[in-house]
């Protein structure tokens, strides 16, 4: 019998998960003050904001109803292109920039989320998304929690666009209410870190890895967003937990109960698919230490099949009831992602690293070499390599895996590996030995560098929600220094991610596609430059002409200590903005 955690362990777990998630949980919402920043006086008016609705239903219609099927989708701008000052009514190349600043959050993927639930008429019984790369096994829960909260009085929910133009307060609800299901799912994947602990390997080491796991920058900043990824995290981690007791107990019920967790795992991320081979190596191990014999474990792997593949068309019908459709999509996504077998080197050093920490990180492999030395003596913790092998073995061949952010496809296998990391602390700690107080001492030191580096992205989070955050000061920097009607260079169409945000009816705005900027002839080169680095860096592509100018100032994100510093990769949230100003030679 495993020892009981007291019960203070789990509520300070609980409460250092939730104050990290809800810390900044506003960032980038749409709000009036944010229109103000960007818009002439008296710009909103009824007939602007109805022409604004008519154009995006209208763009809807011609791109249908499945926009990863469409190659115009994405579509933003090509070569280069003006837009002069002075503007009174929406220039058609701002058209959708101006309406994405009403209704879009500083997250580009969020509003998929919300286009896809739009699409759904559940009184009549129309549920296709018309995007199945979110799995409907989140995308319906998320789905049935806005009823909830609209039900509540908490979000107004709208068939029609033009309510949430006129009053981007309602559409900013409507992010944070998911956002706040990605919290909760945060906070449960911690909790279940420390319920596997305690069952399967000690509460301490639960403890440990659910504190490791609430302090890791992936995990922040996954809490943060509206996506599937800490809801598909939570139940991997629960197919964990039942196939150990797979391993422990066997018996079809507990063969069906993990079987159906994984299909929902799957059924809410595809990429999720690696945790089925937990239960299968549940099955495996069993046998391998003599705890069941071949036949009873055989009819439970089949059990646990037919309930994991019904679990996921049960969410996910349309798989079935639309699979052209489907299938097209999937053949869309494929030019996405990439197997590439030199790339485990490349992720372990640069977005695992980053997303854990290097400290963590050589925890987490010592913890794997601890595992494989234990071997039978202690099959949870060697089911728990497992998981750990399978899934970052999945993830990190996936050649589109290259930034922190990424790291998100998978996310839980580094809770996976807290438990080993955990486990392999706590064994050397509780020895006795004269060391013991050095290692505890190393221990606290690890944490509290992990603690720092996570409390850095929550703050990043927070600052980004305030005036203080890069896009404001930048675009008050402009409008300070840059004189009215000067050019300024853009590199994409502004979004609320990706530019300074000022009054852009003041200047001779120039987009120009980065590709392009560096061979540009010095005649087309516009005064200034704005250079947005959300979660990458155009500026490596700008030479040779970027040398041609002289940087001016620079916002760079927040740092609470010198030495800890956001990685360039992982978020869009308050973003370096670098503004340049053109040499003129004498």
């Amino acid at each position: 019998m495993r020892e009981q955690e007291p019960r203070m362990v789990r509520f300070l777990l609980a409460a250092c998960a939730l104050a990290l998630g809800l810390w900044g949980i506003r960032w980038g919402l749409p709000s009036q003050e944010r229109l103000a920043r960007i818009l002439a006086p008296g710009f909103e008016t009824q007939a602007s904001l109805q022409e604004l609705s008519d154009s995006w239903t209208q763009m809807h219609q011609r791109l249908g109803s499945n926009l990863m099927l469409n190659p115009d989708a994405g579509a933003s701008f090509t070569g280069i292109q003006s837009v002069e000052p002075g503007w009174t009514a929406a220039p058609a190349l701002l058209v959708n920039s101006i309406r994405s600043f009403h209704v879009r959050s500083a997250h580009e993927d969020e509003q998929s989320y919300l286009l896809a639930l739009s699409r759904m008429r559940p009184g009549r019984l129309q549920l296709n998304p018309h995007f199945f790369t979110y799995g409907g096994a989140h995308l319906y829960v998320l789905g049935a929690w806005l009823a909830l909260a609209a039900e509540v009085g908490r979000i107004s929910l709208h068939s029609s666009l033009l309510p949430y133009l006129q009053a981007p307060a309602k559409m900013a609800s409507l992010y944070l209410a998911g956002r706040l299901l990605s919290v909760l799912a945060f906070v449960g994947c911690v909790l279940m870190l420390l319920r596997i602990g305690r069952r399967h390997l000690g509460w301490r080491t639960g403890a440990l890895a659910g504190l490791m796991f609430a302090l890791c920058p992936a995990a922040i900043i996954q809490a943060h967003v509206l996506k599937n990824h800490t809801v598909w995290s939570f139940l991997a981690l629960l197919t964990l937990d039942l196939s150990a007791d797979i391993l422990e107990k066997g018996g079809l019920w507990n063969y069906a109960a993990a079987g159906a967790v994984s299909g929902l795992t799957v059924g809410a991320f595809l990429q999720g698919w690696p945790v089925c081979l937990i239960v299968a190596a549940a099955c495996v191990l069993r046998l391998a230490c003599g705890r069941g014999a071949t036949g009873p474990q055989a009819r439970g792997l089949a059990v646990a099949a037919v309930c994991s593949i019904g679990a996921f068309f049960l969410t996910n019908p349309y798989w079935l009831l639309a699979s052209h459709e489907v299938l097209a999509e999937m053949n869309v996504l494929r030019g996405f992602s990439t197997v590439d077998f030199t790339h485990p080197f490349l992720f372990l050093w640069n977005p695992l690293r980053h997303s854990v920490t290097s400290p963590v990180l050589v925890l987490m492999l010592a913890g794997a070499l601890w595992a494989l030395r234990r071997g039978r003596r202690e099959p949870a913790l060697l089911l728990c390599l497992c998981a750990f092998v399978f899934g970052l073995a999945a993830t990190s061949l996936m050649g589109n895996v290259v930034t922190t952010r990424q790291v998100r496809y998978g996310l839980v296998w580094l809770g996976v590996g807290a438990l080993l990391a955990s486990h392999v602390a706590v064994m050397l700690i509780q020895r006795d030995s004269r060391a013991r107080p050095w290692l505890a001492g190393g221990l606290i030191l690890v944490l509290a560098n992990l603690a720092l580096q996570g409390v850095t992205y929550s703050y990043n989070f927070h600052i980004d929600a305030t005036p203080l955050s890069t896009h404001v000061r930048s675009g008050e920097w402009i409008e300070s220094h840059v004189p009215a009607g000067s050019s300024i260079g853009l590199l994409r169409l502004p979004q609320p991610s990706n530019a300074p945000y000022f009054r852009y009816d003041r200047y001779a705005m120039r987009f120009i596609e980065p590709r392009l900027f560096g061979n540009l002839p010095a005649a087309q080169l516009p005064e200034f430059l704005a250079v947005v680095a959300p979660d990458y860096d155009d500026r490596p592509l700008l030479e040779p002409n970027l040398s041609r100018y002289a940087s001016v100032v620079l916002f760079e994100r927040a740092y609470l200590v010198p030495w800890v510093r956001i990685d360039e990769t992982s978020t869009t949230a308050n973003p370096l903005i670098a503004i340049y100003r053109l040499r003129h030679e004498d």
